[in-house]
């Protein structure tokens, strides 16, 4: 891998100052470099910008990991763990729960039935908290939502729920609750297809008018359906008859989030923002006309604005890392090349990136105030790259239509932010069996007590149309001592 570079930002511009051991650096640049650095000392255009600590000293690059749940194994209760995927992990109530996918599963007798698994402590074991049927193959949401007020809008006590929606076949499209007394799952209906639906999202939000918490389920067939809180209904939510927003052709519902107050979704090619009241209506403010419907839109979520206040939508769409400003007319900025950064810091060519499955995760070291994010990606090479190293040849996951070589790795980048200087540094789930794991999909901060906010659970594989078996899998990641990186992490800035 390359070296890791530090980076000083002065007046938008980005000097790189090579670290000990890096090739000899002409004298006038030399020169350059220490009278920009003074400069700054003496209160230059960037001397209040915090300058972002060195690649190495970042703790998500210092990350120990431990396997903690590998499908094809019986529970405590005898059920079969099974899955090609995991798609989600969630952290409620003091658990972590995880949804699995049996998508492209080649074993016949593995029933293909998606399922919700649990973990009670970070010593304990997963086990199936709910088993799907057959009409329901990979998990689109999962997710914890908390509502304070009623469908009229009046203050209640909080009610936190745990909502999972499984693909369909056919029939009714359904969101389970979780009932925490009994542990049973019980269903509220969005609508009914005829062919496979996926309600690929859920988000919430306080309509700014009404004052009543929102839910919307984004479903690729029905549209986006929003909903209350209804605690004596099945389910515990009622959903409206009629959806506010139709997904557009061949499209599917990839992600919400709020952002300066105001709520957005996005569909594998466009962002809308949503106008609160009680005839709400939604409307475009970005457009990927590129982008297909497989990759998609992802990851949509509320930053910091790098420029000023507020805050600037941060998502993924053809393999770039991309803000939209809202206070400047939704104004694009890329932020990341990512097959660009990832072929420079590889030292291998890289053609593709799907990156961001479901969000970006913000992350702050317990004791510090440091801000990071985090996401999970997966990556291609070309076949003269894989024909070339026969050990990545042996492991990488072939794709035969249309033909590709995805990366047998289990990567993830990380985020900085000090002021306008973001930089981006990319990691890897270690193990030193080195199973295939291909992508990480999702990322989460552990909920247990015992470990203050220190560990993070990584899951994921993408079976990309290639059959599998029993390849969904979740890491343990623990901070590791600032004296003890156990790996390397690549750093660059952002452009």
């Amino acid at each position: 891998m390359a070296t890791p570079i530090n980076k000083v930002a002065f007046g938008g511009e980005r000097l790189v100052l090579p670290r000990h051991g890096a090739a000899a650096v002409p004298w006038c640049r030399w020169m350059t470099c220490l009278v920009v650095l003074l400069l700054v000392a003496l209160g230059g255009p960037s001397a209040a910008v915090r300058a972002a600590p060195a690649v190495a000293d970042w703790p998500l690059a210092r990350l120990s990991f431990q396997p903690s749940m590998a499908a094809g194994f019986r529970d405590t209760n005898g059920k079969l763990v099974a899955g090609t995927e995991v798609m989600h992990l969630v952290p409620y109530k003091g658990r972590l729960y995880a949804s699995t996918s049996l998508w492209m599963e080649n074993d016949p007798a593995v029933p293909k039935a998606c399922q919700v698994l649990v973990l009670d402590s970070p010593q304990g074991p997963w086990r199936v908290d709910h088993q799907f049927t057959r009409n329901n193959l990979r998990y689109g949401s999962l997710k914890a939502v908390t509502f304070t007020t009623d469908a009229q809008g009046k203050p209640i006590a909080p009610a936190t729920l745990l909502l999972a929606a499984p693909d369909v076949f056919r029939g009714p499209v359904q969101v389970y609750c979780r009932d925490d007394q009994n542990g049973e799952w019980s269903a509220s209906e969005l609508g009914t297809v005829t062919k496979y639906a996926t309600t690929r999202s859920i988000g919430s939000h306080r309509d700014t008018v009404t004052r009543i918490d929102r839910i919307f389920a984004g479903n690729d067939k029905l549209g986006v359906i929003g909903g209350y809180y209804a605690p004596a209904e099945p389910g515990h939510i009622r959903w409206e008859k009629s959806a506010e927003l139709a997904t557009p052709a061949g499209e599917r519902v990839m992600s919400f989030c709020e952002c300066n107050g105001m709520v957005y979704c996005a569909t594998s090619r466009h962002i809308y923002q949503r106008r609160d009241g009680p005839a709400p209506d939604w409307k475009e403010v970005y457009f990927c006309p590129k982008e297909t419907s497989p990759s998609g839109i992802r990851g949509l979520s509320a930053v910091p604005n790098p420029a000023g206040s507020g805050q600037v939508l941060w998502f993924a769409a053809l393999s770039k890392a991309r803000r939209l400003d809202p206070a400047d007319g939704f104004k694009e900025t890329i932020e990341l090349d990512i097959p660009a950064y990832l072929t420079r810091e590889l030292g291998m060519r890289v053609t593709y990136a799907l990156a961001a499955y479901n969000e970006l995760l913000p992350f702050t070291v317990p004791g510090t105030a440091e801000p990071f994010w985090v996401f999970g990606f997966e990556c291609c090479y070309p076949a003269r790259v894989v024909n070339a190293d026969p050990q990545l040849k042996t492991r990488a996951q072939k794709k035969e239509n249309p033909p590709a070589y995805f990366a047998p790795n289990a990567r993830y980048c990380i985020r900085h932010a000090a002021g306008a200087n973001i930089t981006f540094a990319v990691a890897e789930v270690t193990d030193a069996r080195q199973p295939l794991l291909v992508s990480t999909r999702v990322i989460a901060v552990s909920p247990f007590v015992e470990d203050h906010g220190k560990a993070l659970y990584f899951g994921g594989f993408d079976c990309n149309s290639v059959p599998a078996h029993n390849t969904a899998w979740i890491y343990r990641a623990e901070l590791t001592p600032e004296n003890k990186p156990t790996g390397n992490a690549n750093g660059v800035s952002g452009k």
